[in-house]
């Protein structure tokens, strides 16, 4: 009996995950931004809430792609006139979370900037 248990448990385990498959999870709109905050904070050397007084926030772009969140993040600065809270376009990959410059001129993900984790 014990080694019919055994046996079942290592199929139950084989056709979860075939031989050479990996396993992905899918980082929703939240865990982008939270990623890219932490390593736009560690590059430049802010705060992870942002600037000191100001703060910042994820805006989603509404340009699909498949592969990763078009996010423009801004902080929330107010000014009288013009002026932009516009703190930089990144991409962040919708399977890994591994974060990226976006080049909106161009609309392509550009270099990665790092570790996102």
């Amino acid at each position: 009996m014990r080694v019919v248990s055994v046996l079942l448990i290592l199929i139950s385990a084989l056709v979860q995950v075939p031989c050479g498959a990996t396993t992905t999870r899918a980082i929703n709109q939240e865990s982008a931004c939270v990623r890219l905050k932490k390593v736009v904070a560690k590059l430049d050397g802010i705060p992870v809430s942002g600037p000191v007084g100001l703060g910042w926030f994820c805006d989603f772009s509404t340009a699909q792609s498949d592969t990763s969140y078009i996010i423009a993040l801004r902080s929330n600065r107010k000014c009288d006139g013009p002026c932009s809270n516009l703190m930089g376009w990144y991409a962040v990959d919708r399977t890994n979370g591994s974060v990226h410059d976006f080049d909106v001129a161009n609309m392509k993900v550009g270099a990665s900037l790092g570790a996102s984790h």
